[in-house]
C-alpha cells in the first residue's frame, strides 16, 4: 500500500517556532481551505534559446528550438511545484502547450507529474483559448460553464511558466518569433478569464519576465534610468563665421516609473479579483538543472583528469591539481554526478523526473528593476 497523503485543508503549512535553552520545537498549524479547489499549473512551449555566442546555441538558433537543458525549464518548474505540496492531496491540473513539443516528451511529462501526484488531470492544449476555457469552466473544448463544473470547484492557484514582455505572455515566442496570437496571453485575453470562477482566496503567479511591468520604454532601454534632452548650455563664445552664440546639448539622467497599474498583472487581478504575483524584471531560469557555480566545481574537477575546462572560475583552479582535491570536494562531485546520471534526453531535451533543483529567480535586467515578486490586487 503506497504511502497516504494528507488531505489538503491548506494551501500551505505555518510553522511556529518556539525555542526553549537549545531546543526547537516546531507545531504546525494548517490553514484552513475547501479541499475541493483545483490548482493549476499552464506550461507554455520553449522553443527559444537564449544566447548565441556559442557554437551550440547558434546550432540551436538555427534550429529554432532551446537546448537540451533548457528544453524542459518550464515543465521541470511545474514538476517542483508539485513535487514541494506533495504531502498534501491538492486537486492538480496541467494545461500543458503541445506546440514545441514531441509526442515523447509530452509523454514522460504526463508520467513524472502523475508519478507524483497520481489524480492529476493532464489536459493538452494548443491555443490561448483552450487554457481559458478550461479555467472558465473546467473544459477546455467550452466557453461556458453550462454544466456549473467550475462553479463546484473553484480555482485556488495558477501557476504559469512561459516567457513574456510587457503586456504580453509569450507563448509562442521562438527563435524566429517573438510570439504567436494563437498562442499568446495579453489584455485582451486576461479579460476573457471569469471571476466566478476563482475562489476568494485565489492567486495567480506568473514566472514569465516583466508580467509585472507596464512601463514599455524600460523594456525598450532595458534600464529604469533613461538620458533624457535638457536644454542647450551655451559656451559663451560665439561662432566665428555667423557670429551665432555656440552651444550643445545637455542630458539629465531620469528615473522611469514602474507603472505597475498598466502592467498585465494588473489585468489579471482586475479581471480575476484573484491576488496575482509577478515579476518586473526578467524572470531567470537557468538554475533550473544545476547553479553556475556547480557547473563551474564539475567542470574543473573533471578537468583534474585531463578534460580541458571550457568555463572560467578562479576559485577552482586548485582543482586543476587532483592531488588537491579535499574530502568535501570528492562527496560534492559524487553527488551531482549521481543526480545527472538519473537525467534522460528525450529527443534533444535534458528531462528530470524530480523536476527542477532549484527555483525561478529575479533576473537582474532590466538594470535597475526591483527583481523579486510584486503583488497586485483588484482595482
Amino acid at each position: 500500500m503506497g504511502k497516504q497523503l494528507k488531505k489538503a485543508t491548506s494551501v500551505f503549512s505555518i510553522k511556529k517556532v518556539t525555542i526553549k535553552g537549545t531546543e526547537k520545537k516546531f507545531e504546525n498549524k494548517v490553514l484552513n481551505n475547501d479541499i475541493g479547489k483545483e490548482y493549476i499549473i499552464v506550461i507554455a512551449p520553449q522553443k527559444y534559446q537564449h544566447g548565441s555566442g556559442l557554437l551550440k546555441n547558434a546550432r540551436n538558433y538555427w534550429k529554432n528550438d532551446a537546448g537540451a537543458n533548457g528544453k524542459f525549464m518550464f515543465v521541470l518548474q511545474g514538476i517542483r511545484r508539485v513535487k514541494l505540496n506533495q504531502e498534501f492531496n491538492f486537486n492538480w491540473t496541467i494545461l500543458m502547450y503541445t506546440y514545441g513539443y514531441t509526442e515523447s516528451q509530452i509523454t514522460k511529462t504526463k508520467e513524472a507529474f502523475q508519478k507524483l501526484a497520481p489524480e492529476c488531470n493532464f489536459v493538452k492544449i494548443a491555443s490561448y483559448q483552450e487554457a481559458i476555457n478550461y479555467i472558465n469552466t473546467k473544459n477546455k473544448d467550452k466557453a461556458t460553464d453550462d454544466k456549473k463544473l467550475r462553479e463546484k470547484c473553484l480555482v485556488e492557484r495558477v501557476f504559469i511558466y512561459c516567457h513574456g514582455f510587457v503586456g504580453k505572455l509569450a507563448m509562442g515566442l521562438t527563435n524566429r518569433s517573438s510570439g504567436d496570437e494563437k498562442l499568446d496571453w495579453d489584455e485582451k485575453v486576461a479579460s476573457k478569464l471569469h471571476k466566478n470562477a476563482f475562489s476568494n482566496s485565489a492567486k495567480l503567479y506568473s514566472f514569465s519576465c516583466k508580467t509585472g511591468l507596464g512601463n514599455l520604454e524600460i523594456e525598450e532601454e532595458n534600464n529604469i534610468k533613461k538620458q533624457v534632452y535638457d536644454g542647450e548650455e551655451y559656451s559663451g563664445q560665439s561662432s566665428p563665421t555667423t557670429m551665432i552664440p555656440m552651444s550643445h546639448a545637455v542630458y539629465k539622467t531620469i528615473t522611469l516609473p514602474l507603472l505597475g497599474e498598466k502592467s498585465l498583472a494588473q489585468k489579471f487581478a482586475n479581471a480575476t479579483g484573484a491576488t496575482v504575483h509577478a515579476y518586473c524584471s526578467r524572470s531567470d531560469y537557468e538554475d533550473t538543472l544545476n547553479t553556475s557555480d556547480e557547473l563551474d566545481f564539475m567542470e574543473y574537477y573533471e578537468a583534474g583528469d585531463g578534460k580541458k575546462p571550457a568555463r572560467v572560475n578562479d576559485r577552482y583552479k586548485y582543482l586543476l591539481n587532483k592531488k588537491n582535491r579535499k574530502p568535501e570536494d570528492v562527496k560534492r562531485y559524487d553527488t551531482l554526478q549521481k543526480i545527472d546520471k538519473k537525467r534522460i534526453l528525450i529527443d534533444g531535451g535534458r528531462f528530470d523526473f524530480d523536476g527542477a533543483r532549484y527555483p525561478v529567480k529575479g533576473g537582474t535586467t532590466p538594470v535597475g528593476v526591483p527583481n523579486d515578486m510584486k503583488t497586485y490586487i483588484k482595482k
